[in-house]
C-alpha cells in the first residue's frame, strides 16, 4: 500500500513574496519620519489619510462590484464630526476619531439600506446626489458648522506623550501609518476566505451567486457599511492633519477624484490605494511646477484624465496590478533562462546520466543484471 501524497500546507503570509514586500514597506514607512522634513511628512500623512478612504472604496467597488460617487461626502461627515466634537464639546481627538467611525457607519446604514434596491448606474446617481447636497447643507447651518469659512483648530492635535521625542508631524505620520496598516489588515481579512469567494461570486454573476446560497443583499450592505466607516475615519484623520474643515473641500469633484484614484491605483489592490492617493496629493504640485499660475489646476485635471484613460485601456486592473504583472513576467523570464542555461562539466557530473552520482541505483541495477 502506497503512502498518501501529503497535502501542501499554505505558507504563512509573511513568508510569501507579497507578505515580505508588505513588511519591507511598513519598515520603510516607520523610518521615514526620521529621514525627511516636517513639510514632506505633512504631504505624506495626507497621502496615508486619503489612501485610507480609497482602500475603503476599493472594498466597495473592486470586491463587491458596487459604484459609489458619494464617498467624498462621507469623508466630510467624518471630518466635521471630529472637528465639532473637539471644538464644541472639547472631546479628545482619539475619541473624536472613534466618533467619526461611528458617524460613517451610521451613514453607511442609512444610505446602504435603500441602496440595496439599486445597482449599477442607479446607485451611482443616488450617491452623486448625496455628494452634491452635502456641501450645501454644511453651508446652510453656518452657526453650527462655520458656513463657508469652516472650522479650524488652533494647533495640531498630534502631540506625542511625555517621554517620546517626536514632533507633531512625526507623531501624526506614525499614527496615520498604524491606522492605515490596521485597516488594510481588516479589509484583507474580509476579502479572503468565505467572504472573498462570496464577493467574487456576486461580482461575477449575481444570479449564479443567489442560486448557490449567497446572501447578496447582506454582503452588499456589509461592504457599504464597512467602506463608509473607513471613509469616516479617513476624513477625521485628514482634518486633524490639515487642522481645518471647509465645505469646499468636499465638493462633488472630490468624490470623483477618490473614485478615479481607486481606478488608477487599482480597485482590487490595497497597495493601489496608496498609489492612487499619492497621485492625488502630488499631481497638483507637479502641475504647478510645469505650468505655474491658475492654469496649473486645470493642467493637473487634464493629466489625471489622460492617466485614467490610459489605465482603462492598457491597465484595467490599475497601476499596482500592472506593476505586479510586469514583476511576475520578469521573474518567470529569469526562471526560464536559468532552466535553459547550458550545463557546465561540474553540473553534468551530478546529473542523472552519471552512474557515479547515484551509487545505490547503480548497485541495484547491477544486482538485477546478475540475477538474470
Amino acid at each position: 500500500m502506497t503512502s498518501p501524497i501529503p497535502y501542501p500546507h499554505a505558507r504563512p503570509w509573511y513568508r510569501t513574496p507579497r507578505g515580505l514586500l508588505t513588511l519591507a514597506l511598513f519598515s520603510v514607512g516607520v523610518a521615514i519620519p526620521f529621514l525627511v522634513s516636517d513639510y514632506d511628512l505633512f504631504n505624506m500623512t495626507r497621502v496615508l489619510a486619503i489612501a485610507l478612504g480609497v482602500a475603503g472604496l476599493n472594498l466597495l467597488v473592486g470586491f463587491s462590484g458596487q459604484i459609489s460617487v458619494g464617498h467624498g461626502a462621507i469623508f466630510g461627515i467624518g471630518g466635521y464630526t471630529t472637528m465639532l466634537l473637539m471644538l464644541r464639546i472639547d472631546v479628545p481627538w482619539p475619541l473624536a476619531l472613534v466618533a467619526s467611525i461611528g458617524a460613517g457607519l451610521l451613514v453607511g446604514l442609512v444610505i446602504g439600506i435603500p441602496a440595496l434596491k439599486l445597482g449599477g448606474l442607479n446607485l451611482g446617481l443616488f450617491t452623486i446626489a448625496i455628494a452634491a447636497v452635502f456641501p450645501l447643507v454644511v453651508s446652510r447651518f453656518s452657526d453650527f458648522t462655520g458656513g463657508t469659512v469652516g472650522l479650524a483648530l488652533p494647533t495640531s492635535p498630534f502631540v506625542a506623550p511625555d517621554g517620546i521625542a517626536l514632533t507633531p508631524a512625526q507623531f501624526g505620520f506614525l499614527f496615520a501609518l498604524l491606522a492605515l496598516a490596521g485597516t488594510l489588515v481588516l479589509l484583507r481579512n474580509i476579502t479572503v476566505g468565505r467572504f472573498g469567494r462570496a464577493y467574487a461570486a456576486v461580482r461575477t454573476n449575481r444570479i449564479l451567486a443567489v442560486s448557490n446560497g449567497v446572501r447578496v443583499p447582506q454582503l452588499k450592505l456589509i461592504a457599504f457599511v464597512v467602506s463608509s466607516a473607513v471613509a469616516g475615519l479617513a476624513g477625521g484623520i485628514l482634518v486633524l492633519v490639515l487642522t481645518v474643515a471647509t465645505p469646499d473641500s468636499y465638493l462633488l469633484t472630490f468624490s470623483l477624484i477618490l473614485l478615479m484614484a481607486a481606478t488608477v491605483g487599482g480597485s482590487r489592490s490595497w497597495i493601489g490605494a496608496i498609489v492612487g492617493a499619492a497621485i492625488v496629493v502630488y499631481l497638483p504640485d507637479f502641475a504647478s511646477k510645469v505650468l505655474p499660475g491658475q492654469a496649473s489646476g486645470q493642467f493637473a485635471q487634464l493629466i489625471f484624465a489622460v492617466l485614467l484613460g490610459v489605465c482603462l485601456i492598457l491597465a484595467p486592473g490599475g497601476l499596482a496590478a500592472w506593476g505586479t504583472s510586469i514583476a511576475r513576467r520578469g521573474a518567470a523570464l529569469v526562471r526560464g533562462r536559468r532552466s535553459t542555461a547550458p550545463r557546465t562539466p561540474e553540473t553534468e557530473s551530478g546529473s542523472s546520466t552519471d552512474p557515479e552520482s547515484y551509487p545505490e541505483t547503480t548497485t541495484a541495477f547491477t544486482r538485477k543484471e546478475a540475477n538474470r
